[in-house]
């Protein structure tokens, strides 16, 4: 079997198509596919997830990792059972099946970088 190596990519957010985000509780959610798996991206699934003001991400886990870095607005993440604040330049880290789910606490838009993989 042999592994094709995917091709470079220039992607701007502008040029991404963005889909309401509505599973597992989700809402005034969105999310952007900056590099979607499923377009030869390797393992890795990557996105930028905004939540309005009142937004709610999925309330989920899954069997892979999770990386999120805050681009800006303010909100919680609960990691299990536990809430904690995050605002821009926050990095937050979810191992393979923790439950995690952001809610935008401000103002304004609550706009994430999120990283999912490696997937099977």
């Amino acid at each position: 079997m042999t592994e094709q190596t995917p091709s470079a990519k220039i992607i701007n957010l502008r040029n991404t198509v963005a889909a309401p985000l509505e599973t597992d509780g989700a809402r005034n959610a969105v999310t952007a596919p900056l590099l979607p798996q499923s377009e030869g991206a390797g393992a890795f699934d990557i996105r930028v997830v905004t939540l309005r003001p009142g937004g709610v991400s999925a309330d989920h886990a899954h069997a892979w990792e999770q990386a999120n870095y805050v681009l800006s607005g303010h909100g919680t993440i609960t990691l299990g059972h536990e809430d904690h604040p995050v605002g821009p330049d926050d990095f937050v880290y979810v191992p393979p099946h923790i439950r995690h789910v952001f809610t935008n606490t401000g103002a304004a838009e609550l706009v994430l970088l999120s990283t999912l993989g490696p997937r099977p």
